[in-house]
């Protein structure tokens, strides 16, 4: 009786797993030959112009962690994986497909990616001309530091950070309208 048991026992084990391993394979087959109801507009495949996917203009995509060639203007989730679309720089999204070997489209994304790096430029007011720290020109591509309702630029990155040590001591350097470098 024992030994009846424990072999029925095996078996039921047996058969759900055997159960199991055929509904995975059957879901997978589905998933994959598009017999259901998966929104596949988001795979993105072939050469990927991520500048024509950015429709509202704003330099961002959303992808998927886990597929990065999920990508969409908007919230929504990956119908491959479940996970939701997560926001990132389009230069981000570049990077994570080159890394995954996908092709991506050049021309219109530099295009794009310069307008939108000229717009961001302009936005930011920079109130000094010169750097405190060491009395060069500010270089707009370099760390910008918001000090007492000012954005104060730099002449090289690592100037912000000695800057941010002792902002008083520095700020001195300038001349009241942060044109001109006084001292050292």
């Amino acid at each position: 009786m024992r030994c009846t048991f424990r072999f029925s026992s095996y078996s039921s084990v047996i058969l759900i797993l055997l159960t199991t391993f055929a509904f995975s394979q059957n879901h997978q087959m589905n998933m994959n030959s598009g017999n259901n109801s998966v929104d596949s507009s988001l795979v993105r495949k072939g050469t990927i112009n991520l500048a024509s996917l950015d429709v509202n203009k704003d330099g961002k995509l959303f992808h998927c962690p886990m597929e990065p060639n999920v990508l969409s203007d908007s919230h929504g989730d990956c119908p491959l994986c479940g996970m939701s679309l997560r926001e990132i720089k389009i230069e981000d999204v570049k990077a994570k497909l080159l890394k995954r070997n996908f092709i991506v489209a050049e021309s219109e994304l530099q295009s794009q990616l310069i307008t939108q790096t000229t717009a961001e430029k302009t936005a930011v007011k920079i109130w000094n001309k010169v750097c405190p720290v060491m009395g060069e020109d500010v270089d707009p591509e370099a760390p910008i530091v918001d000090y007492q309702g000012k954005k104060i630029g730099f002449c090289c990155p690592g100037c912000e950070k000695k800057f941010t040590k002792d902002p008083e001591k520095y700020m001195k350097n300038l001349s009241e309208d942060g044109t001109k470098f006084l001292g050292k």
